[in-house]
């Protein structure tokens, strides 16, 4: 075991000898040489942050196709320097990618020339697959009638959610799947009919669960299994579960604030389970499913043999340092955005489909292997900075690139963080590890000072007006949709379309008061911060590694113990 000090925020961080295998293990080799991934110069947390420094995922800004000039909706601001295509453009014969390839320059750095490359060929506005009705949805495939969705597919009618699949008519949700009728939903599964629910799966007609399973009408209840008619965990009538229901006005916005505040204050007076995730063998981390020797890794779904990994779902095996898809993949290393079927992949961003032997690339989808430093590439092999080769040329001219890379300090590494072509405040990073403007740059990242012009409304509610608004939905004038709202913590607009006003008079639900970034961020506040504590049952006393905080007020049990609690 080897004992480091992470070149960006200082702390010591190991490397173990099975990293050094797995190191061994995805090194390329070219005609018979292996030409060895080094050890990371960066801790795990500061490598995750670096890649999520290059995933703008939630803000939009109108601009121009820069091929057919039509109004487009896209995630690179009107600002940046890039050439950005519809979809319809992009996917078009009108242009060619190679068209853009240059010879590699050993007098500078690759990021240097690799920046060079994405600066100048076309990049894809939004990502978006067999969508209808959603033209403000991002990463996404088969949605339809969905509005400010993120990272999912297979959905109908959802507004304002990230990460999902299989949804109808749900809105305000985070990691939700195969539900129908949810709102403000956090790591949940087949949901039908629930408000306000987290870590809970198979449940109905319920508000504010946590941890539950295949309950029914129930209300602010917790680690209970296949309950029906419960409030705060206690067994009550039919005619009691509704009189109460009935009486808890959730069309008052004063009335579900006062109530959250006795739900979460409930919630901590019950164990927890020190983490979550079950049909696993060896693993460390949170949200983690069926999986088996994986450590250290967080919202993960059927990894084996993989470690640092987050929001990897689909069978990965063998990776590290992974973050996002992860479909059928195997022997990937500091990347993002990897999936379905790819294999042996270095330092990629978006790159899969069947995709191999990738280094350095981002954007190339649809059978594409023996890449180096490319860019929006497909159906194309052999070739470098988008430029082609022939087999034995590309084995010649990479380890050339390797061995130049090694003098550079770059081969092993992600991309240079200053190369993302987003400000650090656009990016997922400032989800998980905020910054403001100056540390941000401090520590190398971009950062964005664009404003979106403001909404063309008939009136902007200001944060002291909007404390003046009708507190029940009943009493919501038809003609806020009309208007723009000022966010009360962060000072954004947003705005309340018709669709959006309609949901929360149907559902008898209270118009929010913040903007839809600060509503998702109360989201991920009610999940841990990832990184774990070595710690104690707090009732046999194990040892454990939790995300819970030894100051945190929570009962933590190992998984023996909390199973012989619920069950």
């Amino acid at each position: 075991m080897e004992q480091k000090n992470c070149t960006k925020c200082g702390q010591q961080f190991e490397v173990t000898g099975e990293d050094l295998k797995f190191y061994e293990k995805i090194s390329p080799v070219f005609n018979g040489q292996n030409y060895l991934v080094p050890a990371p110069t960066l801790c795990s947390d500061c490598r995750w942050q670096r890649r999520l420094s290059f995933r703008n995922e939630r803000n939009f800004y109108k601009r121009k196709c820069d091929l057919c000039q039509k109004d487009l909706i896209s995630i690179y601001s009107p600002d940046k320097p890039y050439k950005i295509y519809c979809p319809e453009c992009y996917w078009s014969d009108k242009w060619n990618p190679m068209d853009y390839g240059q010879d590699f320059d050993f007098s500078r750095p690759f990021s240097e020339q690799f920046n060079e490359l994405f600066t100048k060929t076309p990049q894809l506005s939004l990502i978006r697959i067999q969508c209808e009705n959603c033209d403000y949805v991002h990463d996404a495939s088969d949605l339809k009638n969905c509005y400010l969705v993120f990272d999912g597919d297979g959905s109908r009618d959802c507004m304002y959610g990230q990460t999902f699949a299989q949804l109808s008519d749900c809105t305000d949700f985070f990691q939700l799947f195969s539900s129908e009728l949810c709102y403000e939903c956090t790591n949940c599964i087949k949901l039908y009919n629930c408000r306000f629910c987290f870590s809970s799966q198979n449940c109905s007609d319920s508000s504010f669960l946590r941890d539950c399973i295949g309950c029914q009408n129930c209300f602010g209840c917790v680690n209970l299994v296949q309950q029906k008619y419960h409030i705060f965990n206690k067994q009550v009538s039919i005619e009691e579960y509704e009189n109460f229901i009935r009486n808890f006005n959730n069309g008052s916005y004063s009335a579900l604030i006062k109530m959250k505040e006795k739900v979460y204050d409930f919630w901590k007076t019950l164990p927890v389970k020190y983490m979550h995730g079950i049909k696993n063998e060896e693993v460390s981390g949170d949200f983690i499913y069926s999986s088996k020797n994986a450590q250290k890794c967080y919202d993960c779904i059927s990894l084996q043999d993989c470690k640092y990994c987050q929001d990897v779902n689909g069978g990965a095996k063998d990776s590290q340092d992974f973050n996002i898809w992860g479909l059928e993949t195997e022997l990937v290393y500091e990347c993002s955005c990897i999936g379905t079927g790819a294999q042996r992949l270095i330092s990629g961003y978006y790159v899969g489909f069947r995709a191999s032997e990738i280094l350095y690339s981002t954007f190339c989808m649809k059978n594409v292997m023996s890449l180096f430093g490319c860019a929006s590439l497909h159906h194309k092999k052999y070739c470098i900075l988008n430029k082609q080769y022939t087999q034995e040329e590309y084995e010649a001219i990479v380890p050339k690139i390797i061995e130049h890379m090694k003098k550079t300090g770059e081969w092993g590494e992600f991309f240079s963080a200053s190369i993302s072509a987003f400000g650090y405040n656009e990016t997922e990073a400032n989800d998980y590890f905020p910054l403001t403007k100056e540390p941000a740059l401090k520590k190398g990242f971009n950062w964005s000072d664009y404003n979106s012009p403001a909404p063309v409304v008939e009136r902007v509610v200001t944060k002291e007006f909007m404390l003046q608004l009708p507190d029940n939905i009943k009493e919501i004038p038809d003609e806020i949709i009309n208007w723009a709202f000022t966010c009360q913590k962060s000072g954004k607009l947003f705005r309340i379309v018709k669709k959006e006003l309609d949901y929360y008079r149907k559902n008898n639900l209270p118009l929010p008061r913040l903007h839809p970034d600060e509503r998702h961020k109360e989201r991920i506040a009610l999940r841990n911060p990832r990184i774990l504590y070595d710690r104690n049952c707090m009732k046999c006393g194990a040892e454990i590694k939790t995300t819970y905080s030894p100051d945190r007020p929570e009962i933590i049990y190992c998984e023996v113990c909390y199973l012989k609690e619920v069950y």
